[in-house]
């Protein structure tokens, strides 16, 4: 509907006839060229007309009501509740009626954070290609707006990179986001806290343990300048996995507790979930197995009613890995079965760490699968570039192999995994 338009249904609804809505300054016949689209009006000749129809110059010149940005953010913001509480039917019908509107009202901005969130819908589906496709329609969106602005969609690209494999790439669009924010001089803690605190994971999965040191360094620098809740758990979750990887695990706790109370406050239960799920990372790690388990029960309970399968299935290769520390090899290998189904179309390093703890848990009694299992992690891990990580799943399979006296067949083993380390 053009200006026109406007005017003339905003002036039918009130009951004003042309004539009355330009006296005194102005005419009837001025009122209706301008109704027709043959004049534009001045702004002077503007305000006059929304003073007269009761509504704000902008509202009658875009046709936008003051309280829609508002009111379509809001909506957003119980979408991202709704799925993260698993109710995702709900949250996709809500979302894609924001993304409607503020296609159909001209919001860019709001229409680019409804990508968002149905990328982190899609994402919760198990869906990160999907996932990526919004995101990425989200970053066009916001092509005429400043850098700042485009943080949390490159940051759910990046994840998706992640999960599908492309380590690598996903770095490279957060070492880039992060160029453009200093190229632009822009003093914006809060995006340069989220890129950095994204970079952390993901150096993390790609073996860059210094790298993440620094990008860690700068997010915790900059954590008494952020203000947003979210963004501070998000913060605090990232760190905590680098203070973990540093040896520094009470530390880690801290963090996760704190990242956990903010998430608790949002009601955000699935991103709860992850906090538990890393809380009970952190004590596995520490031996605290009866304790882990605990953390690690819950925050499944919590991934399984929130429908967040990624996470279902960390939090199921984590309880395997403390279950076969503990002698139950058997329940491990069904966690671990479990794992492999919900992530087997999607989650590249979380399926290759369930087929690597499979490949451990089957080595005493089914030396066969566990080899089986163990070449499938290499081959992930090979394909998602996590060197890291590849050379344990080498040092495993070695391990089989010498065990089984297929002597030559581990020393091959060794040699590539030591030209991945020197690599």
């Amino acid at each position: 509907m053009d200006l026109g338009d406007r005017i003339r249904d905003l002036r039918l609804a009130r009951g004003l006839s042309q004539k009355q809505l330009a006296a005194p300054h102005y005419t009837g016949a001025h009122v209706s060229t301008i109704e027709s689209g043959r004049r534009r009006p001045s702004d002077a000749a503007l305000e006059h007309f929304a003073a007269k129809l009761g509504v704000g110059v902008d509202e009658l010149r875009t046709g936008r009501s003051p309280s829609l940005r508002p009111s379509l953010e809001l909506r957003l913001h119980e979408a991202r509740v709704a799925i993260s509480s698993g109710e995702l039917e709900r949250a996709g019908d809500a979302v894609a009626e924001v993304r409607d509107a503020a296609r159909r009202h001209d919001v860019p901005v709001v229409e680019a954070k409804a990508e968002e969130i149905t990328g982190l819908l899609c994402e919760r589906r198990g869906e990160p290609e999907a996932a990526l496709e919004h995101y990425e329609r989200a970053e066009r969106l916001l092509r005429c707006e400043p850098p700042t602005a485009v943080v949390d969609a490159v940051a759910g690209r990046a994840r998706c990179l992640q999960a599908l494999g492309d380590i690598r790439h996903a770095v490279y669009v957060l070492e880039a986001a992060r160029d453009a924010l200093e190229r632009a001089g822009l003093v914006d803690p809060e995006a340069v806290a989220r890129v950095d605190a994204s970079l952390v994971d993901a150096y993390l999965d790609a073996g860059l343990a210094h790298d993440a040191e620094r990008a860690a360094g700068r997010a915790l620098e900059l954590l008494p300048e952020v203000s947003d809740p979210l963004r501070l758990a998000q913060m605090h979750m990232n760190v905590a996995r680098l203070l973990l990887h540093r040896g520094r695990p009470d530390d880690a706790r801290r963090s996760l507790g704190r990242a956990e109370d903010l998430f608790r406050h949002l009601e955000l239960k699935s991103e709860t979930g992850a906090a538990r799920l890393a809380r009970g990372l952190v004590l596995s790690r520490q031996g605290h197995l009866a304790d882990a388990r605990v953390e690690l029960e819950r925050a499944r309970i919590v991934f399984a009613e929130s429908r967040d399968r990624s996470d279902e299935a960390r939090a199921l290769n984590e309880l395997a890995r403390v279950e076969r520390l503990e002698g139950r090899v058997e329940r491990a290998r069904e966690l671990l079965e479990a794992a492999i189904a919900l992530v087997e179309d999607g989650d590249a390093p979380t399926l290759a760490w369930a087929h690597r703890e499979l490949g451990a848990v089957l080595a005493g009694s089914n030396p066969v699968a566990a080899e089986k299992h163990l070449r499938t992690a290499v081959e992930v891990y090979e394909r998602t570039e996590q060197h890291a990580e590849l050379v344990t799943a080498y040092g495993a399979l070695a391990e089989l192999l010498r065990a089984r006296g297929r002597v030559d067949a581990a020393l091959d083993v060794y040699r590539t995994a030591v030209s991945v380390v020197s690599t």
